[in-house]
């Protein structure tokens, strides 16, 4: 399965969600690639070196796309700095998830190229968003792009939610109820693990240890959903 993990609107948790789905489904034994898909390369600063980056990017995609092994259990296909051709994004990735149960899609937020090639690869789309007035408005356009291209949704995960604001409180419900069939019932509270983890290049499960945390958990749950999707894909012989 190839997951785009989509949302045009920046800071809505599209790295985080695509690094600890990844994590918590190589938990469960299932075989993950993460594929950064950003000019910005959040997905690789959250996980490796800050050097090792730099020089990637000093490269501007002379080198070969490569398959970076990190500690957790992921596998990294790191494309922030490669400018290809839509063609060539997809080809990468197909060519890349045949050794891979589930690939998740760190994608800009913007329709580019980078979006457009790693949506042409997938064939299902995970849509974090907030609970709030821009991201609300953004989400038919997600789900109709995502419709006419004949990709699964499989769900929308609500994100850095905080229960005394009052917008969050307002427009999670309205989530719910306006796209019930597609909202995946994961409401990711907002937790100050996720940038302390990523500061250290850390994964926030591992960042945490074995202290109770509701955002950690509420991936686990989205993960394991995800992972009997997987499952149940994988005994009837179809892609998703």
């Amino acid at each position: 399965m190839i997951i785009a993990v989509i949302n045009n609107k920046g800071g809505v948790g599209k790295t985080t969600t695509t690094v600890h789905v990844g994590y918590a489904l190589a938990q469960q034994g299932k075989r993950v690639l993460c594929v950064d898909m950003d000019g910005q390369a959040n997905l690789l600063m959250h996980l490796f070196p800050l050097d090792m980056i730099y020089d990637m990017k000093d490269a501007k995609g002379a080198l070969k796309p490569t398959i970076l092994h990190h500690e957790s259990g992921i596998d990294v296909l790191p494309l922030s700095f490669h400018a290809l051709q839509q063609k060539k994004y997809a080809l990468l990735i197909d060519s890349a998830a045949a050794e891979y149960d589930v690939v998740l899609l760190d994608c800009p937020p913007s329709l580019e190229t980078r979006t457009l090639g790693a949506l042409d690869a997938a064939n299902a789309v995970l849509i974090p968003t907030e609970a709030e007035s821009l991201s609300f408005n953004g989400l038919t356009s997600l789900i109709e792009m995502a419709e006419e291209r004949k990709l699964t949704v499989i769900g929308i995960v609500v994100t850095r939610f905080e229960k005394k604001k009052a917008a969050h409180n307002f427009y999670l419900p309205l989530i719910a109820k306006e796209f019930r069939s597609l909202f995946s019932g994961a409401v990711i509270p907002n937790s100050a693990v996720f940038p302390s983890a990523s500061a250290m290049q850390r994964i926030g499960y591992e960042w945490n240890g074995k202290k109770a945390n509701p955002a950690l958990e509420e991936y686990t749950k989205l993960a394991t959903k995800i992972g009997a999707m997987i499952s149940s894909a994988s005994r009837v012989g179809a892609k998703v």
